[in-house]
């Protein structure tokens, strides 16, 4: 999520450029072991296979009325899912290295919200920056960062925050700016917002 992006301006660009990425990925992926994209081992058809099991078997056993609901709460669990992406890493971008390449991903790339009883809740989800740095770890172990950019609430506050663009902004865009010691030039800037959001802050363009 970009600095001076909504949260409804990033919610359709997430969904449908995620799954354009992810189908070359994911070609690329059953390529190199050898594999065709019509395989068992494709993840997007196995993910789709299994949709498809379980809303028909709730279709057949509750008959056609529970589609809409089925959609709905699908819907309702994408947005949530992007939500919880837009707030982990609002504004924030890692570096590059002077070869061009990105640097490696570190606990200063994604927002932590170390809140006891949420953490205890979401298995750690909100100790996301370590999961960042160690992807392989399980969320059950991850751990805090005090390198880590800090939230200032759990993620259920969050959330809501980031459903109103203008009440998100007054929360998080100072504090973007204070993770970069108040550089905006190094934060991930909404393109059609760059001029405007650097002259804000007195940055050159």
């Amino acid at each position: 999520a970009r600095l001076g992006e909504s949260l409804w301006e990033f919610l359709p660009r997430s969904v449908i450029g995620g799954f354009r990425s992810a189908l070359p990925l994911e070609r690329d992926r059953l390529a190199r072991k050898g594999h065709g994209w019509w395989s068992v081992h494709n993840h997007i058809l196995q993910a789709w296979s299994m949709t498809l099991v379980l809303f028909g078997g709730l279709v057949a056993a509750f008959g056609w009325r529970a589609l809409p609901w089925l959609l709905l709460q699908a819907v309702i669990g994408i947005g949530l899912l992007e939500t919880v992406n837009y707030v982990e890493h609002y504004g924030l971008l890692r570096a590059k290295r002077p070869n061009g390449h990105w640097e490696r991903c570190s606990p200063r790339d994604s927002w932590n919200s170390d809140r006891l009883v949420t953490n205890i809740f979401l298995f750690h989800l909100q100790r996301h920056s370590d999961h960042h740095a160690n992807p392989g770890r399980r969320y059950q172990t991850l751990r805090s960062s005090q390198v880590a950019p800090q939230l200032p609430a759990g993620y259920a506050s969050m959330i809501l925050f980031a459903a109103l663009p203008p009440l998100w902004r007054a929360v998080m865009d100072h504090r973007v700016l204070a993770h970069y010691g108040g550089d905006v030039t190094l934060a991930n800037i909404q393109p059609r917002k760059r001029r405007r959001i650097l002259a804000a802050y007195g940055a050159t363009v």
